[in-house]
């Protein structure tokens, strides 16, 4: 093996371990130009480690901070939304059910129970129509793009690190055609 397919093989393998803690990013863009829902979906965010966790009784939540985003070429991309959804999962070991609670802004929009581990995961790491309002109406024939970030909670890592890293991330650029 050369040097050269070495280093291919390594940035391969970088990439597709990138692309397997991904978050899948849909955007859906109003007619008015304020409002952007987003569908969110991270299949491989519920790990080996967090299903063991899970298994013992410990809660687990996972959290999408989505941003609506306007880039820009000379200086900081501009933020024009954000929100924060969600997923917090319990599994009670003595009935031997998952509960399932999704949260919007720390508030509980839907809870429910299943004995069921790949429901519960479905559950747990896809959201339909996360609702974003821009502060301003978004410009015709401009790009614009989603920024999520995903963090998984009790987390493994130095707590009081001010450097904290994502546990996945997603991104969909799209352009407001009115």
């Amino acid at each position: 093996m050369t040097r050269g397919s070495g280093l291919v093989a390594a940035l391969a393998l970088a990439l597709a371990l990138a692309a397997e803690h991904a978050v899948q990013v849909t955007p859906h863009v109003m007619a008015d130009g304020r409002r952007v829902f987003a569908s969110l979906a991270a299949p491989a965010a519920y790990t080996a480690d967090m299903q063991e966790a899970v298994r013992t009784g410990l809660p687990m939540t996972l959290t999408f901070i989505v941003d609506l985003r306007r880039a820009s070429t000379l200086w900081f991309d501009r933020t024009l939304a954000t929100t924060t959804v969600a997923s917090s999962i319990h599994f009670d070991n003595l009935t031997r059910v998952y509960l399932v609670s999704k949260l919007r802004e720390g508030r509980v929009t839907w809870s429910q129970q299943t004995d069921g581990e790949r429901e519960m995961r479905a559950w747990a790491t896809e959201f339909d129509g996360v609702p974003l309002t821009a502060s301003e109406p978004l410009e015709p024939n401009t790009d614009y793009y989603l920024r999520v970030r995903l963090r998984a909670t009790p987390r493994r890592s130095f707590p009081w690190w001010p450097w904290g890293r994502d546990d996945a991330s997603g991104r969909a650029d799209f352009t407001f055609i009115r």
